[in-house]
């Protein structure tokens, strides 16, 4: 149904109503009030000269009287229906720039003008809903990897601020609640070039709304959801979420690895982070009592995981019965921001703390109030609030916890390259030696560049120059795709750290390794890299180029070119 015409209709109605009403009646009253015509007759209008009189009267100031001049009748009819008809136009005239003004009425239009925008969209989208920082760092990183989204946010004002993030896009944004049926199905989930729908809104509710209305309206497409509670992690996993993002249990494994194996976690941050940290910031293991402040859901996550490796530590919580903390859990009721409080939580025998709650400016003064009576302590911080993140580099602590930028590159991991998650599993099978001889060959790689991730699939479509090559039983290998296509002494800034075969990994094969139609390889390396690659994978005559240094045309009239062109020299040789 056209809700926007029926709004209108409605709207509109009793204008329209009194419109007629007044023509009607003033039509009618030409046709019986009698005239007299050039001779004296008596004359009556018909009902097309009514009309056609009345017609332009409503609309003009001045005007002739016609057929004939009228009578005092007739004129005395003519005032009350100039009147009549004035009343009417401004009357109809308000209700529709009432109508027009109507935020319902807005509404309505924008979501029309949406619909429209979605429906003539031919490359591939995800679907966005919520554009928090999350969402709108999603949505950038998107973006600037040639990736279209559509976006669906309930407040105005962060779509507002969209159009001032200077998009290389032109995103389709409508203000509504994602959580109703009818917004995603608008918003193209049901669509062939829907790849995936991200539920990223700070209300876990909503979320699983969204998840559900997904999976409902298009079984086959992609959901990925933040979460930030257990109870709605799984509850989403339950009806096949395809990935759950909680940012609390992804620091505090993060944490975790910081404590226990320092080397996998920098692999771990070189390969999620593009700002990666550098191999002397590598954090030296900090095994002793922890203080935990606040004991909310990050809390929970990382004494959860320190209980697992057998760490002391001691938990500061302002309402501990509230919480209820286990019998054998050393408390101290307090928040953290007092001396007396850390003091009595031994804080000059500890070797970290964690200021992990909801509010940034205790978490602050945890920070200050700590570092004053041991400086040597590892230091770690939630941070809550994005407009406060200068504040946080100022304070000068070791890890910050920043829930929503961990959500957006674990997302964005997830969409760009899904092997490297299988990579990342992997390496935790390795011990800190293999890890930090990896970190070694990423630093040799980039130096001060971002390390980038992609993966390339040996297929038709994807690597149609590899796949014929490998089909006439030419061998490829790794070392011929990390090759600089115009240049076969140069090797490119990149290493292959996995290669998935029917299943079976592969973990950073070496540069021999053949390759062999169906395996996925993961690269790792300057983002530039990839497009020197890609023309590699795609053009036959710059593989045959890598792989053998002859630099020759496949096309018909290209090999008639050289071959006459070979001809032609051999017989100047011999003259």
């Amino acid at each position: 149904m056209n809700y926007v015409a029926y709004l209108i209709l409605r709207r509109l109605r009793a204008p329209l109503i009194a419109l007629i009403v007044i023509y009607s009646v003033s039509i009618l009253g030409y046709v019986l009030i009698p005239g007299v015509d050039d001779e004296g007759n008596l004359h009556h209008m018909n009902f097309f000269e009514a009309f056609y009189f009345v017609s332009f009267m409503g609309s003009t100031i001045g005007f002739g009287e016609l057929p004939y001049e009228f009578t005092a009748p007739q004129r005395f009819w003519t005032l009350f229906c100039i009147y009549g008809t004035v009343v009417g136009w401004i009357y109809s005239i308000g209700a529709v720039i009432a109508t027009l003004r109507d935020q319902t009425f807005i509404n309505l239009i924008q979501r029309h003008r949406f619909r429209n925008r979605v429906e003539n969209l031919k490359q591939p989208f995800y679907l966005v809903c919520g554009y928090g920082l999350t969402g709108s760092a999603v949505v950038a990183d998107l973006s600037r990897r040639g990736i279209q989204s559509v976006v669906v946010e309930l407040k105005q004002s962060r779509i507002d601020a969209m159009e001032l993030d200077n998009l290389p896009f032109d995103i389709p944004s409508l203000c509504a609640d994602a959580s109703e049926p009818d917004v995603v199905k608008d918003a193209g989930v049901a669509m062939k070039n829907c790849i995936g729908t991200l539920c990223l809104t700070d209300n876990d509710h909503v979320n699983l709304y969204i998840a559900l209305a997904s999976k409902l309206l298009s079984p086959e497409r992609m959901v990925l959801s933040r979460v930030a509670t257990r109870e709605y992690a799984g509850n989403l996993k339950s009806f096949g979420t395809d990935h759950v993002v909680d940012p609390f249990e992804t620091f505090a494994d993060y944490l975790t690895n910081a404590v226990f194996s320092p080397y996998r976690q920098l692999a771990y941050n070189w390969l999620i982070s593009p700002q990666h940290r550098s191999l002397s910031s590598v954090v030296k293991p900090q095994k002793g009592r922890w203080i935990i402040c606040g004991f909310g859901r990050l809390g929970q996550a990382i004494q959860k995981r320190f209980e697992q490796h057998g760490l002391e530590t001691v938990i500061i919580e302002p309402d501990p019965e509230g919480r209820k903390l286990k019998d054998d859990y050393r408390v101290v009721k307090g928040l953290g921001t007092e001396a007396t409080t850390l003091i009595e939580a031994g804080i000059h025998n500890a070797v970290g703390i964690i200021a992990g709650t909801a509010d940034d400016a205790n978490n602050l003064s945890i920070v200050l109030t700590a570092r004053e009576l041991k400086k040597s302590l590892m230091i770690v911080a939630r941070q809550n609030h994005h407009h406060n993140v200068d504040v946080f580099k100022a304070a000068n602590i070791n890890m910050i916890m920043d829930p929503n930028m961990i959500i957006a590159q674990r997302i964005m991991v997830l969409i760009k390259t899904p092997l490297l998650m299988r990579f990342l599993e992997e390496i935790k099978q390795h011990d800190e030696d293999w890890c930090e001889k990896l970190v070694c060959h990423f630093d040799v790689l980039v130096r001060d560049h971002p390390l980038d991730s992609w993966s390339i699939r040996i297929d038709r479509e994807t690597t149609p120059a590899i796949y014929e090559t490998l089909r006439f039983g030419v061998p490829v290998k790794i070392q011929n795709l990390s090759t600089h296509p115009q240049s076969r002494g140069v090797q490119l800034p990149a290493m292959a750290l996995m290669v998935m075969r029917a299943g079976e990994v592969h973990l950073l094969p070496e540069q021999d390794f053949c390759l062999r139609i169906g395996d996925e390889i993961l690269f790792c390396g300057q983002s530039r890299v990839l497009n020197q690659m890609l023309w590699t994978v795609c053009n036959t005559n710059v593989l045959r180029y890598v792989i053998s240094g002859q630099d020759e045309a496949s096309g018909y009239l290209w090999q008639r070119f050289f071959k006459k062109k070979d001809q032609s020299k051999d017989i100047g040789g011999s003259a």
